[in-house]
């Protein structure tokens, strides 16, 4: 395995990722895989859930991109100017980045997201035709109720008065409590026209696990014979966050992107 790090400008701010790329990726275009965080977090995850997922991919024949939207993790940008708006526009940097590296096969494109990222990816997939594959982990399906339930309504009063809040060491801005009014991810999770699943954690104190039955539904409906599935991980919280649960979240996930056989020529481990 070979891994790159990468600095991609985006509206004058350097987001700072990680390329992961297969043994194989010097003989044939491999599929690629983009993960996008949540809210306060980055391309690391905790206990470094991202990081092992990427090793995870790609020791199994993907190549995987993590990063960090702006004003989180290493990327440029303060959080108090973070919106899912820029957010969006961000990825769509990345992703037309990626899809002009030799190694990545740009017409097998899986976004992976978790939590806010689940939103994200959701109206991504919706937009952007690249997207063959959507698999969602917890993801958020109301954007601000399920935010703004997080941190509680004395924190966001105070976020409407001061223009800002400091949140766990992170500002967090008013203008981003009301910009998440502005996304939909269960509406425009209905144009998406590709294969989709979701994974929730059962015990998930953050976002309600209500939201995979929700976008399933959504999916079902959509009226095209694609394949969508979901499965709740038992006893698992927010962050998957033991050995077994990540084991089970990653396992599960590979096992259903497997079907596809994106990759003919499978790494063996």
């Amino acid at each position: 395995m070979k891994q790159q790090t990468v600095s991609i400008l985006s509206n004058e701010l350097c987001l700072s990722g990680v390329l992961h790329l297969p043994s194989n990726s010097n003989e044939q275009k491999v599929p690629l895989i983009v993960i996008l965080h949540g809210f306060l977090g980055s391309k690391v995850g905790e206990h470094r859930m991202f990081v092992k997922a990427a090793r995870f991919f790609t020791k199994r024949g993907f190549s995987v991109f993590r990063f960090d939207f702006s004003g989180c993790g290493e990327s440029d940008g303060d959080y108090s100017n973070v919106m899912v708006t820029k957010q969006l526009k961000e990825v769509q940097t990345v992703l037309n980045y990626l899809s002009s590296i030799k190694e990545v096969d740009a017409e097998n494109i899986t976004l992976i997201g978790h939590s806010l990222g689940g939103a994200v990816a959701s109206i991504t997939a919706a937009q952007d035709r690249r997207i063959r594959k959507l698999i969602l982990w917890s993801p958020v399906g109301k954007p601000y109720e399920d935010i703004t339930n997080i941190m509680g309504a004395e924190t966001v009063e105070l976020a409407r008065v001061n223009g800002k809040v400091d949140y766990n060491g992170f500002y967090v801005s008013h203008l981003f409590l009301e910009d998440l009014k502005n996304h939909h991810p269960l509406e425009a999770i209905c144009s998406y026209k590709d294969e989709a699943f979701i994974i929730h954690a059962k015990e998930d104190e953050d976002v309600p696990t209500e939201h995979t039955y929700s976008y399933f539904d959504a999916l079902r409906q959509r009226g095209c014979k694609k394949e969508v599935d979901k499965h709740f991980v038992e006893q698992a919280d927010y962050t998957f966050s033991s050995y077994a649960l990540e084991e089970e979240l990653f396992n599960k996930s590979f096992e259903w992107l497997d079907k596809f056989s994106y990759n003919s020529e499978k790494i063996a481990l």
